[in-house]
């Protein structure tokens, strides 16, 4: 039986592999824009890496191509961002600090 989980997680580690062979190449200025693309699509992969989904959701996703552009792109059209969890965990521990 195959584990989709597994072909996943291996499909988006290629694709991944291949997008860092091609920033590479690329002159300084470049790798700089990627650098974003680059860190995001590593945190996505991590969730892949140590999250088993059920083979129906792991296989849902693996039919896609570009997997991981398709989520990278997901998560580039919401109206969440970094700044906002950032300022989140910063309130929280000026908040834990003020009370102690």
């Amino acid at each position: 039986m195959k584990d989709y989980n597994e072909l996943l997680y291996n499909k988006m580690k290629k694709e991944f592999d291949d997008l860092i062979a091609e920033i590479k190449t690329m002159p300084a200025e470049k790798i700089i824009e990627f650098s974003y693309e680059k860190v995001l699509k590593e945190d996505i992969l991590s969730i892949f890496e140590y999250t088993d989904f059920s083979q129906k959701e792991a296989k849902a996703l693996y039919v896609l191509d570009n997997t991981l552009d398709v989520l990278y792109q997901d998560w580039m059209h919401t109206d969440l961002s970094y700044m906002d969890m950032l300022r989140d965990i910063v309130d929280e521990r000026i908040k834990k600090e003020v009370c102690n």
